[in-house]
This record gives C-alpha cells, structure tokens and sequence, in this order.
C-alpha cells in the first residue's frame, strides 16, 4: 500500500517537472526569432566582361618547381655520438651486432625491443646488410636480448668490437 502511494507521488512529480520544462521550452521558442541577413550579391564589372582571376605569387614559384624542397611526411632521424674519452671512462663494452638484409617490420621490432630494455645502439647499413653497434656493461644480458629478436624472424650475430 505504501509503495503504491510512493509511486503515485513519484509520478504526479515526474508529470509536474515534464511540464514545467515543456511550457518554458515552448516559451522560449516563442521568443527566439531568426537574424535577418541580406541575400550575397554578385560583383558587377563596368565594361560588363569578367575579369580574369590574378594568380598569387606564391602559386606561380610552387608550381613552377620541378623538385620539391622536402618529401612530407618528413622522415626523422636521430643521431648520437660516442665519443672514445666517453667510452674510456665507462665500463661499457662495444658490440657488433649483424641483422644482414631485414624489412621495416623487423627494424621496427628492433628499436622496440632494445629501447625497451634500455640498450644504448646505433646502426649503419651497408649496401643492404644492416649492422647495430651496440654499448653495453654485460654481455650476458645483451643476448638475453636479442633472443627476443628469433621470435620475429631475426637472425643475427654478435661479435666483440
């Protein structure tokens, strides 16, 4: 019985609230009224011949160009140096590492897989063999590494520079 008598309450609410928002919303529909704009008009010649379109500058020299000056999107390339008095002062041993002829995908599983054991590389190709030189303090866990490398097809081989 009390439940009854909730929702009946409840619901003459609910009716109330509908139509409280419903009559503000029709009145203020009443009020809004659409901005007035002028019609676009045509620009009118004296001589009644149309002019012709006058190319900007910029236009003429870019499509004049038989070379373009950046190929986009542009490839980025970072670069970092070791130096010998930076690898005098470390106990840092340098590796070769040859991956021979590789495609992007398993360039791109390198960078990650070594980028996300934080091992210090670079890389230089040769014709298209492919070979990292890689810093690092133990060599154990450099080939715990690049085991990782078999399970994307990588074949490679270390070697002690």
């Amino acid at each position: 019985m009390q439940v009854r008598v909730l929702i009946g309450i409840f619901s003459f609410l609910t009716c109330i609230l509908l139509f409280v928002l419903i009559r503000n919303y029709i009145d203020a529909m009443n009020v809004y009224s659409l901005p007035k704009v002028n019609p676009y008009e045509l620009a009118q010649f004296d001589d009644n011949k149309t002019k012709p379109l006058e190319m900007p500058d910029w236009l003429d020299r870019l499509s004049g160009q038989d070379e373009r000056e950046f190929i986009y999107p542009a490839s980025e390339l970072q670069v970092k140096l070791l130096f010998a008095d930076e690898l005098k002062q470390s106990s840092k041993e340098i590796f070769r590492v040859s991956v021979g002829v590789i495609n992007d995908y398993q360039f791109f599983c390198i960078n990650q897989v070594l980028g996300a054991y934080n091992i210090e590389y670079s890389y230089y190709k040769i014709g298209e063999s492919i070979s990292l030189v890689v810093a690092t303090e133990d060599e154990n866990y450099l080939r715990s590494v690049l085991e990782k490398l078999r399970h994307y097809e990588i074949n490679y081989t270390l070697s002690k520079s």
